[in-house]
């Protein structure tokens, strides 16, 4: 390895020099030395590695002596950080305030059942090592992590029967999504126009736009890294995805498919806005609906959401999908279990009720067991842990109105509307459903399913959001991780699961903030049966043979997201991804790790993008921040030695060099 090989080359070169050169160059030679060495965890291997539960928090399971940062929550984003730092050296302490780690990436079982809670497929390339995100998955669990890639199609779109077509166009119900761009975009127009030349041109169009924006935000991540006077490297694509975040979904659509005006068009003279109503144009009508697939990854309708959020979530998506092998809980597991090795520390039932601040700069936390406070203990004893840095990666909506003195100027400039316009997201509706029966005996999809209620999408929103109680919702993610999880089958054998989701408001939840989990009263139980049968419906519908063999099912609130996630009003993405979400006055909110307290960093969904993919880079960003550009740069080098070395395995004829700067090419440009 290079690393290891330049060192005593080093020291050899400075044997021949005239001491007082030798003196000049020593300190450079030593930095070189250093800046090449490989990272402290380099000698920590996979077999080394304990992936266990954490403990519950107790002021004596505190590690002793100096840590170095405090991360609060151990989502994608908390373990993506404090893996990172940690292999950087640092003694890192995660604070989980739920009884197990991961956040939306935990699971549960209850009533002989296993479910997932967010993971519930992800990108293929999150289980590629030779591809960027998931070479950074493999570098911080050590290779334990293992995927599953999901078969075309990877996504099926079912909508109800509608009978508005162009005469002698196909009348499909459902719309598969697969891996490939142009396969993509066959698949669908052969469903809805197949002989229409110029709708499938500027679907392709908008296709390629999709992975446009995807290379945007690999340039917006890599300004995060990149200090200021090497921004200029990355400034033209930057603002390129900024103009187009500042567009909806829906505006796009209609300037795209109804205009034919080209992406570049678009950004010279601004996008059109498309006119109130549903779309006249039967095959365009089909084809936006179809199109706002990735929709139940943002949670956002097409009207208000922005373009660069739908598009990063498209191109995410475009070479197809992977599942955990395995429960996804031991995602986490083996994250943080580099943490211990490092000397650092995992404890569960650890509520944050504050973040310390002295002089103006963050310095610890205040925590307390979340049990104890649940169960409304009179006195319950609160503990203050002092490190050098804090890393809040639950949200900035949580660090702002609960975890930050509110006296705080930056805190009151947070609340003030004339310099914040970000806001929450929405939360979600989980149904988990246990199945008697194993997959094959009911022929269960190996795919995921997306119930959508109507062509017209914004209409079905505001339909939905108006009357939840009798609306169906307007999407519905329907999955089966039985189908997915190649190990199912040994742990559940006879038992099936799925799981539902659907949009929930925090307004429908509000009154029942505050009282106790399973002692709500007969309202929240009348409310929550209604949204049930909605969801059943539609799984007896999409999929008829699991009817009558529902053995239990469940269902999760946005107020289940609070309990159990400590989430901000039970929002599940963090920010909401309007087109505010990129204005220049909320660039100090969120897409970014830093804040305006020293010592005080972010990490997951609000320091870059939703959903888990986006939390872990966001955990990448904020692991930068903490240790800054040149330890940063020390740590992405290491990366890429790893990296290259994964292409290697991949083709062992590939030259070492040729592989580093393949490495290179893959991290800057995927």
């Amino acid at each position: 390895m290079i690393q290891h090989f330049l060192p005593p080359v080093f020291m050899a070169v400075m044997g021949f020099m005239p001491f007082w050169i030798w003196i000049f160059i020593f300190p450079i030679a030593l930095f070189c030395v250093w800046f090449i060495s490989p990272l402290p965890s380099s000698k920590i291997k996979s077999k080394d590695l304990h992936p266990i539960r954490a403990s519950p928090f107790s002021p004596d399971r505190v590690p002793k002596g100096k840590i170095d940062t405090i991360v609060i929550g151990s989502g994608s984003g908390g373990c993506a950080v404090a893996n990172l730092l940690a292999q950087s050296g640092q003694r890192v302490l995660i604070l989980e305030q739920h009884d197990r780690t991961g956040g939306c990436t935990h699971s549960f079982t209850k009533n002989g059942c296993e479910w997932d809670t967010g993971l519930h497929y992800t990108s293929i390339n999150m289980g590629k090592k030779t591809c960027r995100p998931g070479a950074l998955l493999n570098f911080m669990t050590k290779g334990l992590q293992k995927w599953t890639a999901l078969q075309d199609p990877y996504d099926e779109i079912v909508f109800p029967q509608d009978s508005f077509i162009r005469s002698g166009a196909p009348n499909e119900s459902s719309y598969p999504f697969v891996a490939g761009s142009s396969k993509t975009v066959e698949s669908i127009m052969s469903r809805i126009d197949p002989s229409n030349v110029e709708l499938k041109k500027r679907t392709q169009m908008y296709m390629d736009l999709c992975l446009d924006i995807n290379q945007g935000f690999t340039a917006l991540g890599l300004s995060r890294v990149l200090p200021s006077f090497l921004q200029f490297l990355v400034r033209s694509k930057v603002e390129r995805l900024m103009k187009i975040a500042s567009m909806t979904v829906r505006d796009v659509q209609y300037a795209i498919l109804n205009l034919g005006y080209s992406v570049d068009y678009i950004l010279k003279h601004g996008c059109p806005l498309a006119p109130p109503g549903p779309e006249p144009d039967p095959s365009i009508r089909r084809l936006k609906a179809v199109l706002t697939h990735p929709i139940g990854d943002y949670a956002v309708q097409p009207r208000e959401a922005t373009m660069a959020a739908h598009g990063v979530t498209m191109a995410h998506y475009i070479d197809g999908a992977c599942y955990s092998v395995g429960a996804t809980q031991k995602i986490s597991l083996r994250s943080t279990a580099v943490v211990r090795a490092m000397g650092g520390e995992v404890l569960v039932d650890a509520t944050v009720i504050g973040i310390l601040v002295e002089d103006g700069r963050a310095v610890g936390v205040r925590v307390a067991n979340t049990s104890a406070l649940q169960e409304g203990t009179c006195h319950v004893e609160v503990t203050e842990i002092r490190s050098k840095a804090v890393v809040c990666a639950t949200s900035v909506y949580n660090l702002y109105n609960n975890l930050l003195p509110q006296d705080m100027d930056v805190v009151k400039d947070f609340h003030c509307p004339e310099k914040r316009t970000i806001r929450q997201s929405n939360g979600h509706i989980f149904l988990f459903c246990k199945i008697d029966g194993s997959a094959d005996e009911l022929n269960l999809p190996t795919h995921n399913l997306w119930y959508f209620n109507s062509y017209d999408m914004d209409d079905a929103f505001d339909a939905y959001f108006a009357n939840p109680r009798e609306v169906r919702p307007p999407t519905v993610y329907i999955g089966f991780p039985c189908t997915k999880d190649t190990t199912w089958k040994l742990r559940f054998p006879k038992i099936s699961n799925c799981i539902l989701i659907s949009d929930g408001l925090w307004e429908w939840f509000e009154e029942w903030q505050g009282t106790k989990v399973e002692n709500r009263g007969a309202d929240y139980l009348a409310f929550k049966e209604a949204l049930s049968k909605h969801l059943l419906d539609i799984l007896y519908e999409t999929v008829p043979q699991v009817q009558g063999k529902v053995s239990y099912h469940h269902l999760g609130t946005p107020l289940s997201e609070v309990n159990f996630l400590g989430s901000w009003h039970g929002g599940s993405y963090g920010t909401m991804c309007l087109p505010s979400m990129f204005d220049r006055i909320n660039r100090n909110w969120t897409t970014t790790p830093h804040t305006k307290v020293p010592g005080l960093y972010l990490a997951g969904s609000d320091a870059f993008l939703p959903a888990v993919c986006g939390a872990m880079y966001g955990g990448c960003f904020g692991a930068t921040a903490v240790l800054g550009h040149v330890r940063s740069l020390k740590m992405i080098l290491q990366f890429l030695f790893h990296f290259a070395g994964y292409l290697r395995e991949d083709d062992p004829k590939l030259p070492y060099l040729q592989s580093l700067v393949l490495a290179v090419d893959k991290f800057i440009n995927e």
